[in-house]
């Protein structure tokens, strides 16, 4: 009878502590799976851009082209915001900015392209800005932004040659978008540049949780536990946001750039996100340079290189 008694409280106390654990790892989870989502809550992006360029070297007070504002209407029903700036070109592109910044940090690359003579659209992704979507979803809602201003840019601004280059996780929504669009439709561009992408949510969440091992218990844990929450809450899957897996899909010509130096996005995943694309009509360009940094290392190459690829795709 006593025996019976002691398995009964041990039962009961393991019942107990199995439903804690599940509730604080359910309330664990959401927690995470928001903060990631609203990163830049409590963040002025625009300042951050300027700072940004600052470290960079880079003068904004420089950059002496004018744009008009523009939006287009994402499919979800989000207005994309951006500045154009016309060339009077029919080649048009549109420019994804990184996280923790706005379409300004972007400005040194769109000064190359306006000086070759392109059509510009910089944009501002979810989060960030004047976007009035205020999560981050690594690519996955921001992809429909792309869309979108790409057709924007077809009907409303007659390109007859649109690209679309974006830098960190504007490369990385710009795969995402890649792989998510038929080539040859309105929504699609005629190529895709990506420097230095993020190869994957999930991989980048392990990197910041713990040093990218996967037999991080704490990582596993943490990112576990936030993709269940996000997926549930949200409707978001971190799957749908792995650069390395989703460009097995991307049929579009990419060009994929990666920083040798780069400390935020290695150039061993970048070099990944490159094997797995798709499409016969890729290019792989490596400069000597931190994360992003190559336009400001030699600009001459890294503009040289990009016209090399736009013209065998084609534009």
């Amino acid at each position: 009878m006593k025996k019976n008694k002691i398995i009964k409280a041990a039962a009961i106390t393991l019942g107990v502590i199995t439903v804690l654990g599940i509730a604080g790892s359910a309330v664990m989870g959401c927690v995470v799976a928001d903060k990631i989502l609203h990163q830049n809550a409590d963040e002025d992006t625009h300042d951050n851009s300027i700072k940004q360029l600052e470290v960079w070297g880079y003068d904004i007070n420089s950059f002496s082209y004018e744009g008009q504002e523009v939006s287009a209407m994402a499919e979800d029903g989000n207005e994309v915001p951006g500045t154009y700036f016309d060339s009077d070109s029919n080649k048009l592109v549109v420019l994804v900015h990184g996280a923790g910044g706005d379409r300004y940090s972007i400005y040194p690359l769109a000064e190359k392209y306006i000086e070759d003579g392109y059509d510009v659209i910089a944009i501002d992704q979810r989060g960030c800005g004047t976007n009035p979507d205020d999560k981050v979803t690594f690519g996955i809602k921001e992809s429909l932004d792309i869309k979108a201003m790409v057709r924007f840019a077809r009907t409303e601004l007659n390109a007859e040659k649109v690209i679309v280059h974006g830098q960190s996780m504007g490369a990385q929504t710009t795969a995402v978008y890649a792989s998510n669009v038929t080539p040859g439709s309105l929504d699609a561009a005629d190529a895709v540049i990506c420097d230095s992408p993020v190869p994957g949510m999930e991989l980048m969440l392990n990197l910041m949780f713990g040093d990218g091992n996967t037999k991080s218990l704490l990582a596993n844990y943490l990112t576990g536990t936030s993709k269940i929450a996000m997926r549930i809450t949200d409707g978001i899957d971190y799957d749908d946001a792995d650069t390395i897996e989703v460009v097995k899909n991307d049929k579009i010509p990419t060009m994929i750039i990666v920083s040798d130096k780069d400390e935020v996005c290695l150039p061993q995943y970048v070099e990944k996100v490159y094997d797995n694309i798709a499409c016969d009509k890729k290019e792989i360009l490596h400069v000597n340079s931190a994360h992003i940094e190559g336009i400001f290392d030699d600009a001459i190459r890294y503009m040289d290189s990009v016209e090399s690829f736009l013209n065998k795709a084609g534009i």
